[in-house]
């Protein structure tokens, strides 16, 4: 049971604080996980990583700010920056956050902003069995702030499990037989000499009888993936979600971490895991990440061999990169040097991505950007956006890429995306395939 008229004399106690703050927030434990459903319409935000026992869920904007072009991280620096230093909250409770996502590339994103930071106005958050909300508003909000947010709580609907209805997969051979020409334009680029890799997108559209659950698809999500991070952004009736092997950078305090993920196998795939082909693409994005924090940060530390990273029927090489980060750099500073790394863009990045936009290598939303959260402390999970796909509606477009280095096969490359692309397939229809089962046992 939450105590409104407690959380408004709270709210009113920390406005009068001083100095006068941007944003401010409250928190307060709860009992338990609510038993509420994703918002239809407006926006939310969804994170979880079952292995750490760690899921978010917000509603809302409190606060929100949006770039795009080439200083679009540096703007979102100093958007974090402006928030944090005037953000008011209670600090008998896990520092609130703020949540962040982006494009591949400067431009694009829609219907998603290119860049964005933002504070949801309704939190929930569970982390190692303990739950909290948090609830935050504009500084100038908060006569009326106790009230909203008690009408958005009341507002929330009982999460009643809606099954997802069979997703149609809709072949598209025009396309197919585009990134294959593109697969052998690469192959060309790189035997130039000018480019060492390049990493092609494909797009694969869904359609079912009704619209999909977001909810339903993440749950799936999380229960096949659960050494992944489960992300989900809501608005406007639409849904970016997926689930992401790969950190692009994780902070907690000094310590920093960034995966170098590439080289892959799958039960169906001729070419082995340590293959030649797997292993020099490996070593184009582990070494590019070390440089990359060099730059920034000290005591780099490379591991000598990649380890194996097993998920479901995909396997592919990884090593965790760290390294310790000076006081003066932030999460922005970093992700502004890291991305794009050549595991979703190519090596050398600048003529990658320049080869890129010349054949017109097209990622929906926010696919190979970056999605997750910057708590008030500064420390933050983001992961690259891969494993994914844009539902809107009774459609739905999914999203794979496969890297191209000398001696790949486009051939083997189109089966590597078919093999990525089975993450959000399965998820599609496995709640589906559930609810069939069920009915066929109780007949």
């Amino acid at each position: 049971m939450i105590d409104w008229t407690a959380l408004g004399s709270q709210l009113a106690r920390l406005a009068a604080t001083s100095p006068p703050a941007r944003l401010l927030s409250v928190t307060v434990p709860l009992s338990r996980w609510p038993d509420v459903a994703l918002p239809e319409q407006g926006d939310w935000c969804f994170w979880q990583r079952p292995d750490r026992g760690l899921r978010m869920l917000g509603i809302g904007k409190a606060f929100a700010a949006t770039s795009a072009g080439a200083g679009r991280f540096a703007a979102l620096h100093a958007a974090q920056r402006g928030l944090f230093e005037s953000w008011q909250r209670t600090h008998d409770a896990p520092p609130p956050l703020a949540f962040t996502g982006f494009a591949f590339s400067p431009q694009g994103g829609a219907p998603l902003p290119n860049a964005s930071l933002w504070v949801p106005e309704l939190m929930l958050r569970e982390q190692s069995g303990k739950v909290w909300l948090t609830l935050s508003c504009a500084a100038t909000q908060t006569d009326e702030a106790a009230d909203r947010w008690r009408a958005q709580w009341n507002a929330l609907t009982p999460d009643r499990g809606t099954v997802p209805p069979a997703p149609t997969f809709i072949p598209n051979l025009l396309a197919d037989q585009a990134f294959m020409s593109r697969g052998r334009a690469a192959l060309h680029a790189i035997a130039s000499g000018h480019i060492d890799k390049l990493v092609l997108t494909r797009a694969l559209r869904i359609r079912a009888d009704a619209a999909i659950p977001p909810a339903a698809v993440l749950r799936a999500l999380a229960t096949q993936h659960p050494t992944c991070a489960t992300f989900g952004i809501g608005q406007a009736g639409q849904a970016f979600l997926g689930a992401s092997p790969e950190t692009l950078l994780s902070l907690s305090g000094a310590q920093v971490d960034v995966d170098a993920l590439a080289g892959t196998a799958w039960r169906e795939a001729s070419l082995e895991l340590g293959a030649d082909k797997n292993r020099r693409e490996h070593d184009f994005v582990a070494h590019a990440v070390a440089e990359a924090l060099t730059e920034l940060c000290i005591e780099v530390v490379v591991p000598n061999v990649p380890e194996i990273m097993q998920l479901n029927a995909l396997t592919h090489l990884r090593r965790r990169v760290s390294a310790r980060r000076p006081a003066d750099v932030s999460a922005f500073d970093l992700i502004a040097r890291l991305h794009p790394t050549p595991a979703v863009g190519g090596a050398p990045t600048a003529a990658a991505i320049d080869w890129l936009e010349r054949h017109n290598d097209a990622r929906g939303t926010w696919y190979t950007g970056g999605i997750g959260w910057i708590d008030a402390n500064g420390d933050c999970d983001i992961a690259v956006a891969l494993r994914c796909g844009l539902l809107a509606g009774k459609e739905a477009t999914l999203y794979a890429g496969a890297g191209f280095v000398a001696g790949s096969d486009p051939v083997q490359e189109f089966a590597e995306t078919e093999a990525k692309l089975a993450a959000m397939r399965a998820a599609l229809v496995a709640a589906s395939s559930a609810q069939n089962a069920t009915e066929h046992q109780a007949a």
